[in-house]
């Protein structure tokens, strides 16, 4: 979805240049003037706010509180499914699978957050996994595209609440070329 935080710069910038030619426009020419003006500057302020990290603005655009949940719920999986892209998370599932290791607790319940990334530029439904560490967690991967649409709606209520949504995972996999780690909820 293009939006208006998402426009190139270029196109910006032909809209006020778009903008100054309307006005030699006969009769309507302040009008489409004043329209062209009024979507630059709109487009101005959105990417300014994302880039910039504007929270209040940021917030009202992606519809998501901001700040840390004050509560956590542990949701129920009823099909349990494999993380999406964890290829590309390998080293943060290694992080997991070492603190683990060195805590000596590899048999304690491990937990997943889920998060909602709404400014993901591949799938504004996209829902983020981070394993939970007594420290902190690491990202491992995405919920697979098929499903993040179902459970983004499920956490939408759950995040507008301020609650940090957990599910139970389990780490499979050796590490290995051959048998590479691999994140299974449920």
């Amino acid at each position: 979805m293009l939006s208006p935080s998402t426009w190139p710069g270029w196109f910006r910038g032909a809209l006020l240049v778009a903008a100054f030619f309307a006005l030699f426009l006969p009769h309507v020419g302040w009008l489409a003037t004043l329209a062209l003006v009024v979507a630059a500057l709109i487009s101005f302020r959105a990417s300014a706010a994302l880039r910039q990290g504007d929270e209040l603005l940021r917030a009202e655009l992606f519809e998501v509180p901001v700040g840390e949940p004050v509560s956590t719920i542990e949701v129920a999986v009823d099909h349990p499914f494999e993380v999406y892209a964890t290829d590309y998370h390998q080293e943060g599932i290694l992080a997991v699978v070492e603190a683990r290791t060195a805590l000596a607790e590899p048999d304690e319940p491990l937990f997943a957050s889920l998060e909602l990334e709404p400014n993901n530029p591949f799938d504004t439904n996209a829902v983020r996994v981070e394993l939970l560490l007594y420290y902190g967690s690491q990202k491992v991967g995405y919920l697979p595209p098929g499903l993040s649409r179902d459970w983004a709606a499920q956490l939408r209520p759950h995040i507008l609440e301020a609650q940090q949504v957990i599910v139970p995972a389990t780490i499979l996999g050796s590490g290995s070329k051959g048998d590479p780690w691999r994140v299974r909820l449920g």
